[in-house]
């Protein structure tokens, strides 16, 4: 699996574009898991406010992007339509 394909599964199982980013770089996005490549090693972490926490490196993309679903679809927050169950009361 790659990048491309990462994306397809993603897209087809209902995983919020914001919950990843599949082409972080310069500027990781801000409660993403990511996915980056530096140098021959691939790196999939959590990022918030400029930290990156979990990161695991890779020897291949298709490893990274396995690890990168598996995180995802083991989050039900990540899943569009995905709520909390929590309510307010009225009048509150």
């Amino acid at each position: 699996m790659n990048r491309e394909e990462l994306h397809q599964v993603l897209c087809r199982e209902g995983v919020k574009p914001n919950c990843y980013s599949l082409e972080a770089r310069y500027s990781d996005p801000s409660e993403a898991l990511c996915l980056r490549q530096e140098g021959s090693e691939w790196l999939v972490y959590y990022s918030e406010r400029g930290q990156q926490t979990g990161k695991r490196a890779f020897q291949s993309e298709a490893e990274a992007c396995v690890h990168l679903l598996e995180l995802l679809r083991a989050d039900p927050t990540t899943k569009i339509g995905w709520s909390s169950g929590f309510k307010v009361p009225s009048g509150a």
